[in-house]
């Protein structure tokens, strides 16, 4: 067995604990998708003690990297917001198979990248592992509302990722990567700041007044924080083994995470799958299990080189 399967797998389980306990707190202890979507956006700021050390990118990598750097945050905005309203044994999966059919699109008109004959087919089964996902008419059937946020979602996450590739062509890795998070921060500010309700909240967790609101701020704050370190270590566990390997394999082993996300959420009691909002039927599973089976051939195929 190669060695960089088991890193791969690794990293997919990481991503697949962040996003449970994304959905966690967002189902017990944030109010507004907007407040957990400012205070991630606005860790961004941490970054931005390297931009002494960092030159600045060309002139003309600017419009993209801004680009890339707002576009994250408000895609990560609209995730969280389906996250908080449906399963995220449905949500994760569809804006999971769909961000790399946008991601495709989106190359294809910015730098020329085109299908294979291999990603129509995966373009396909991705379209109809997406709409047994949403639909299926069984009990957590994701509403008009949650699907259009998903696609939403999905869409501009392809767009920051297309623009990101952009501006990576313009100029050097690191410098685009550093600034462009003034622009991730400056869109975070501006959640907090304009989106209903988000900075009432976001006192009452950073500025409680009374002990017991502190200490649960702080433990949500804590947990969110412990949540994005999974997220980071599976990102560049992820990025590694595709770096050693197969791209179209790690890309595919991504049905790793969501079969992870089903398995705890059937497994896990029936406590935990009411704190998930997640519908335990075998019709469920079974719909769940077939997509996902159907993303992981959809994605080896839509990533395969050549």
């Amino acid at each position: 067995m190669s060695f960089w399967l088991p890193i791969a797998v690794v990293g997919h389980l990481l991503n697949a604990s962040a996003f449970l306990i994304d959905k966690a707190l967002l189902s017990t202890a944030f109010k507004r998708s907007g407040t957990y979507a400012a205070m991630i956006g606005g860790l961004s700021c941490l970054v931005l003690i390297l931009l002494p050390w960092v030159p600045a990118p060309v002139a003309a990598a600017w419009p993209a990297m801004a680009g890339f750097g707002s576009l994250f945050v408000i895609a990560l905005w609209m995730f969280f917001e389906a996250l908080r309203r449906g399963e995220a044994t449905r949500v994760v999966p569809i804006i999971g198979s769909l961000i790399p059919v946008f991601t495709l699109v989106d190359t294809s008109l910015l730098v020329g990248e085109r299908f294979s004959t291999a990603g129509y087919a995966g373009f396909g089964i991705l379209i109809i592992a997406t709409m047994m996902l949403s639909g299926g008419g069984d009990k957590g059937t994701l509403d008009r509302k949650t699907i259009a946020i998903s696609f939403g979602s999905a869409f501009l996450f392809a767009a920051a990722s297309a623009l990101g590739k952009v501006a990576f062509l313009q100029g050097d890795f690191l410098g685009v990567f550093v600034w462009s998070r003034i622009f991730a921060a400056a869109t975070a500010l501006l959640i907090a700041l304009f989106a209903a309700g988000v900075m009432s909240e976001l006192k009452i967790l950073v500025f409680a007044a009374d002990r017991k609101t502190s200490a649960e701020g702080g433990i949500k704050i804590g947990l969110m924080m412990f949540g994005q370190v999974c997220g980071a270590f599976g990102f560049l566990l992820i990025q590694f083994a595709i770096s050693q390997g197969s791209a179209a394999v790690v890309n595919a082993l991504q049905a790793v995470q969501y079969a992870a996300l089903v398995l705890v959420a059937w497994l896990g009691g029936e406590r935990l799958a009411k704190i998930l909002h997640e519908h335990r039927t075998k019709k469920a599973f079974a719909t769940k299990g077939s997509a996902i089976a159907l993303v992981a051939l959809g994605l080896y195929l839509i990533t395969r080189v050549g």
